[in-house]
């Protein structure tokens, strides 16, 4: 059987680009780094899959769990091959190994799409254009600025009423902003956030190639400008985060004053932590996130496509009712100490302190854990009696575990 997390990625790709790729799912997983993915694609090292996260053995059973469940539900392998971005070079562009071995290079590479269903006639009068905006895509991936507009001009003239035009042109537009100096952040941003969806559609995954870089050229525009709450955009986490450059995201966070009294960086470190795979560090934006703003929290912890493992801990948290009604997520940061507590050996007893009610529990708890592991049974018993007086959902966990 598909592991359902598996199965939903291979869906939502399908639904949100009309294809499954096994390069996202590895993006999305956590798997593989986009600044890795780019510095692969300009020949910075020979093989992708030796910057590849985690187990081998493990990403080699989900690419192939998910390549079987593309093709039950109907979807044909297409061959992918990936060329060296190298603009501005008369050479031919050299083609990348994904991998030595074999089967490996073949699963990363693959492409699942719905099988092309087109009259004959349709398919031989639509090639040549179909052509000239496959090598539109290709340039404004490869973010070869002069192809993509010789070949705009070859479609103009050759279609001129095709739906996508204005989109294409918008696009080639675009990566003419790049390596020019931003002197208004907030007209680039407006400008990144109009042409990024017209991307997703034109381009599907190859999107993030073209918008990247234009991203991590507005963050730098933005570097030194402090967060605000009335403009969470207008920040350089925003465009990392638009970018993809999750360690750089990280850093720009936690170099912001008392970043965790902000909704939107707490949201951002928790996210570029995921996709480092640096679970404690992500759990403790979570703590915050559950703290300063329990209703978002809610909302991003029922998530199951970006973190299955803690949505599924906050599924078993949310049926912990003890009067008919689901717990605050304010209390969740001190449950999961009770769920799992090695956590305490991870997250200090005082995060970025506060005095809510959740914060007041979470330390409860992380104490009544220290004590009990010193064997301090006066302590404990302290502990335990005020954990029932204040929180007896909690209590209720914590006789579970004695």
């Amino acid at each position: 059987m598909v592991d359902p997390a598996l199965q939903a990625q291979v869906d939502a790709q399908l639904m949100e680009q009309g294809a499954y790729t096994a390069l996202e799912l590895l993006f999305n997983a956590g798997r593989l780094s986009y600044s890795d993915y780019e510095s692969w694609r300009r020949g910075e090292f020979e093989l992708l899959d030796s910057v590849l996260m985690g187990d081998p053995d493990k990403i080699r059973r989900q690419l192939e769990a998910a390549a079987a469940h593309a093709r039950t539900i109907g979807l044909v392998e297409q061959a992918q091959e990936f060329l060296a971005w190298q603009v501005g070079s008369a050479g031919p562009p050299r083609k990348l190994r994904i991998s030595a071995d074999a089967v490996l290079d073949r699963l990363i590479a693959a492409r699942f799409a719905p099988a092309p269903d087109l009259p004959q006639m349709d398919l031989f009068f639509d090639n040549p254009i179909v052509a000239v905006t496959n090598g539109i895509v290709r340039a404004l991936a490869a973010r070869n600025a002069e192809e993509a507009q010789r070949l705009l001009d070859r479609l103009y003239a050759q279609a001129p009423n095709h739906a996508d035009l204005v989109g294409f042109d918008r696009l080639v537009a675009a990566l003419g902003h790049l390596h020019l100096s931003i002197g208004d952040t907030q007209r680039e941003l407006d400008f990144l956030l109009e042409v990024t969806p017209t991307a997703k559609r034109l381009l599907g995954a190859q999107a993030r190639d073209l918008l990247a870089p234009l991203w991590r050229q507005l963050a730098s525009a933005l570097h030194g400008t402090a967060f605000r709450d009335d403009q969470p955009w207008l920040h350089p986490s925003f465009a990392l985060s638009e970018a993809q450059d999750w360690p750089a995201v990280s850093e720009c966070v936690l170099q912001e004053s008392e970043w965790w009294r902000h909704e939107a960086l707490c949201v951002r470190l928790a996210h570029s932590c995921f996709y480092q795979q640096r679970r404690s560090d992500g759990l403790k934006a979570w703590c915050q996130l559950c703290w300063r703003a329990p209703q978002r929290a809610a909302q991003l912890l029922e998530d199951r496509q970006l973190d299955r493992q803690l949505a599924g801990l906050w599924q078993q948290f949310s049926d912990c009712d003890v009067d008919g009604s689901v717990p605050s997520a304010a209390e969740f940061p001190a449950w999961l100490l009770l769920h799992e507590p090695g956590l305490s050996q991870q997250l200090a007893e005082d995060l970025p302190p506060g005095n809510t009610p959740g914060e007041q529990h979470y330390r409860c708890v992380h104490q009544w854990i220290q004590a009990r592991r010193g064997r301090r049974q006066q302590e404990e018993l302290a502990l335990r009696r005020e954990l029932h007086a204040s929180q007896p959902m909690l209590f209720e966990k914590l006789k579970s575990m004695v």
